[in-house]
């Protein structure tokens, strides 16, 4: 009863997003529709959507956001190939924006497990969960892929979906087991989601060590810039 109450909503908010596009091309509208239709399984939709619309958005950051979710529903669908060109598409028109670093992301995991690409599809949807904020659903996805090969992702996506939902204690427990298990990981991100984590929970020396060691190991990277900053926020704080 409940699923289809949450259905009836989705398809009215659909119904609603589809008529203010109409009347009105906006950038978040657009976004926001295709999250829904990604949300209810509806990728000939989003697809449609987001390609036929890309030419009314001539700003360079709302075209890397366009192709950037449309990456993002071609891995969702297993069209693996597709999300992969798009991606590296993305890295190379648009190099010097933030998003470019997300894409390079979804690129290395595509790589990490494409020789897998049973399992590389379950974490496709594990991540497509979290993105729709079915969170409970993405951490009982996500545990069934932690002997994989994609396990370390499926570990990052499980604390990412706890964070979500308000439990850190679980979050930093998942983190822990994935470095148990992985001491030789390259998820950058589970690191810095440890240490905003800590930051939360008041443990700002913790975070910092974590911080600080990701900035030496990994100097000229996104995350060691994503580490500077966290750095100085917490310097400004204090």
């Amino acid at each position: 009863m409940i699923l289809f109450f949450l259905l009836v909503n989705i398809e009215t908010r659909i119904d609603s997003l589809e008529h203010a596009f109409a009347r009105h091309r906006q950038i978040e509208t657009l976004l926001e529709l295709n999250e829904c239709y990604v949300t209810t399984g509806q990728y000939h939709k989003s697809m449609t959507l987001l390609g036929q619309n890309e030419r009314y958005f001539p700003k360079d950051a709302d075209r890397s956001r366009i192709m950037y979710q449309l990456g993002s529903v071609f891995m969702f669908v297993g069209e693996i190939n597709k999300a992969h060109d798009t991606y590296l598409q993305l890295m190379s028109r648009y190099p010097r924006l933030d998003i470019a670093n997300d894409a390079a992301e979804r690129l290395y995991i595509i790589e990490t497990a494409r020789d897998d690409t049973v399992q590389l599809k379950r974490l496709s949807n594990v991540i497509r969960l979290f993105e729709t904020e079915q969170y409970e659903t993405a951490v009982d996805s996500a545990r069934i892929l932690l002997k994989s090969t994609v396990a370390p992702y499926a570990y990052l996506y499980m604390a990412l979906a706890y964070r979500s939902l308000g439990d850190l204690t679980l979050t930093l427990g998942v983190l822990e087991e994935m470095n148990d298990r992985f001491p030789e990981h390259r998820v950058h991100e589970a690191i810095l989601l440890a240490a905003d984590v800590y930051m939360v929970l008041g443990k700002s020396k913790d975070a910092e060590a974590m911080l600080q060691d990701l900035i030496v190991r990994e100097p000229n990277t996104i995350y060691a810039l994503k580490a500077r900053q966290k750095l100085e926020k917490m310097e400004r704080v204090q």
